[in-house]
């Protein structure tokens, strides 16, 4: 089976749906054929291939791309500075609650 390489990190439902119709097309494999080593029933398979996205979730669509011989990674990265208090997967939090001093008590 023909690989198609993503180097885009940030891919959305849409974007692994593509990928796995596109492998499947690239494929000399039958909807049959593929529905077997998916697991799922032919018809599913033409759910697949006719775009229907709101039958599958990612999670599904990523076991799919596995399946068909896919090594799929997934990148947790820091995020971007937002604002002055957000920096690089850091943040900064201020109290708006002052805390009680502590007082000495004299006997």
């Amino acid at each position: 089976m023909a690989h198609s390489k993503v180097n885009d990190y940030s891919l959305n439902r849409s974007d692994l749906m593509s990928e796995v119709v596109s492998i499947i097309r690239n494929s000399a494999l039958t909807q049959k054929e593929i529905a077997k080593i998916l697991g799922i029933s032919a018809p599913k398979v033409s759910a697949l291939m006719t775009g229907k996205i709101n039958d599958f979730s990612n999670n599904t669509l990523v076991n799919y791309l596995t399946l068909l011989g896919c090594n799929v990674e997934i990148r947790v990265l820091p995020q971007r500075r937002i604002s002055r208090s957000v920096k690089r997967g850091k943040v900064k939090v201020k109290r708006s609650v002052t805390r009680p001093r502590k007082t000495r008590i004299r006997a």
